[in-house]
């Protein structure tokens, strides 16, 4: 039977329903809590050859196992059996292999639509979860049990009060402002085009990070589609650049891409359409409070090196529905400041490594000084030599998360 979680049988409100929220909704229903979901778009993307994409890491797969999502994926998902890491103008490099590991692969590339609809059919399916869209909350105020939230839906706007009111919109989400929610941020003076390229040969599931002058350059495997080899391009350059290339005629931007990565990937035959963004560290000030919680890019948003971001903002989702799991067997409101705060303490080392980890990669790996050259190639060479060294890489990259307990 569903727990509404509060007194009055007060739903969990979740604000954002994208793949951060969506999970965390599914996770909270696990342990039997009544879920309200509110997404501000009615329906997901479309795929195509430009379809947009996620990396997921080996945990990932195993989270969304637990919930039921990975098997409705089927072939959707684009096995990493081979991560070679490169550095411009230099020679050698150093590969990670899914052997090495005893898995499977190292990680998976899967398109945003097909994650997105595979979540929403299995919200449609789960009787406790009730999935609003298009809607907006419009205002929260905080009360004795929890938020007084103002919801607007098809022209009408009602009020409800939520035990816990979980804020998944995005780094700019307007509640969290609107609670004085500060963010702090930390720009890299870059930015990041992102779109799908094709290729003449087979990737034959490796992935590529290589660190130019401007910074990191990933190419990430895609399945196939019409017939065409593709991959997902994010290239970091600085702002004016970015914004450059993006308007250059596919004939001119191509030979640039394939001078930048040389010829380890095999040559590049096309690109998609061009989508630029800034990059940024960005945190929140704080992630919970009484009544509230924030997840996903409202708590964090990394840089998109070596793929972390929403890998962690997962295992934060699955973290939280796991501490509101034991708090229903507590007799404590979802609410509750210190089931939050014990959430975020289980947490806290998880976040802060792979905020260092993903930092420490952008500041060493971009560049063209003598020192941080120099320390490039001593830290490819380390990669390649020294067993202990290479585990913890990858253990970064692929973060192995527990199946959501019950």
């Amino acid at each position: 039977m569903a727990h509404d979680g509060a007194q009055g049988g007060r739903p969990i409100v979740v604000v954002g329903g994208g793949l951060a929220g969506a999970s965390f909704a599914l996770g909270a229903a696990r342990f039997g809590y009544r879920v309200m979901l509110v997404e501000a778009r009615a329906g997901a993307s479309e795929g195509g050859f430009d379809a947009r994409s996620t990396a997921l890491s080996w945990g990932a797969r195993r989270i969304f196992e637990s919930l039921g999502v990975w098997g409705p994926l089927g072939a959707g998902p684009c096995p990493i059996r081979r991560i070679e890491v490169t550095d411009q103008g230099h020679l050698g490099g150093v590969g990670f292999d899914h052997r090495e590991q005893g898995l499977d692969a190292l990680g998976y590339v899967v398109e945003n639509h097909l994650l997105a609809k595979v979540l929403r059919g299995r919200i449609a399916s789960c009787g406790a979860i009730e999935f609003l869209a298009p809607a907006d909350v419009t205002t929260a105020k905080p009360i004795a049990d929890g938020m007084e939230l103002t919801l607007r839906e098809k022209g009408k706007e009602r009020r409800l009060a939520a035990a816990l009111t979980v804020l998944a919109d995005g780094g700019r989400s307007s509640i969290a402002a609107s609670l004085g929610i500060a963010r702090q941020r930390k720009p890299y003076g870059q930015h990041a085009l992102v779109a799908n390229i094709s290729l003449e040969h087979s990737h034959r599931n490796t992935a590529h990070e290589r660190f130019t002058s401007h910074g990191p350059l990933a190419v990430l495997p895609l399945p196939m589609a019409d017939g065409v080899h593709r991959a997902s391009l994010v290239w970091t350059l600085p702002g004016d650049a970015a914004e450059e290339y993006a308007a250059l005629p596919e004939e001119i931007l191509l030979p640039r891409l394939q001078g930048e990565f040389g010829p380890g990937m095999g040559r590049v035959t096309g690109i998609g359409r061009r989508v630029c963004f800034p990059l940024q560290l960005s945190q929140a000030s704080e992630q919970v409070r009484p009544g509230l919680a924030l997840l996903g890019n409202a708590a964090h948003t990394l840089h998109p090196v070596a793929g972390q971001g929403f890998n962690l903002a997962l295992r934060d989702a699955m973290a939280l529905a796991e501490a509101l799991g034991e708090a229903i067997g507590q007799g404590r409101s979802p609410g509750d400041l210190a089931v939050l705060r014990d959430y975020l303490a289980r947490q806290e080392v998880d976040q802060d490594r792979t905020v260092f980890f993903t930092d420490l990669l952008v500041r060493l790996f971009s560049g063209q000084s003598a020192a941080r050259v120099a320390f490039r190639k001593l830290g490819l060479l380390a990669l390649d030599l020294l067993p202990p060294l290479r585990q913890g890489f990858v253990s970064n990259v692929t973060r192995q998360q527990s199946p959501l307990r019950r």
